[in-house]
């Protein structure tokens, strides 16, 4: 009992001591110099140049129809008047049709305006794909 004690003791003043020791100790401020390769640089500058001229970048659009193509172009005419700010497009993917609208980026923005489209559209759906960068 008595070496358990002694060790509390000793332990809980190690303890003391090296929370006061660091309340003692100073920051130093200095200076941080990054040093780069000029081959890193023109690297960097080719990798921006180059994402310049993608147009497609990844995002989700709402998938209204998929079946045939009379039913897709008039699908997506009606669409077209009922959400004329949002853009439509009728792909063709063997063996079908399908009418997809929208370029979202993130699927937040999908999913509010799938809660407008889907009052007029009940079996729409998001799914992630490339989309169109309109920037």
């Amino acid at each position: 009992m008595l070496f358990q004690t002694k060790k509390t003791i000793l332990l809980t003043f190690m303890i003391f001591s090296f929370i006061s020791f660091q309340g003692f100790t100073q920051q130093v401020a200095g200076n941080v110099s990054i040093e780069s390769s000029s081959k890193i640089d023109q690297l960097l500058a080719l990798k921006k140049k180059y994402n310049k001229n993608l147009n497609e970048l990844n995002g989700f659009k709402i998938q209204l129809y998929y079946g045939n193509e009379k039913e897709a172009y008039e699908i997506k005419d009606e669409f077209n008047a009922l959400f004329p700010k949002i853009k439509s497009k009728v792909n063709f993917g063997r063996p079908d049709w399908n009418v997809q609208v929208g370029n979202y980026k993130t699927r937040l923005r999908a999913d509010r305006s799938l809660v407008e489209i889907k009052k007029e559209y009940p079996s729409a759906i998001i799914f992630a794909t490339e989309i169109e960068d309109e920037n």
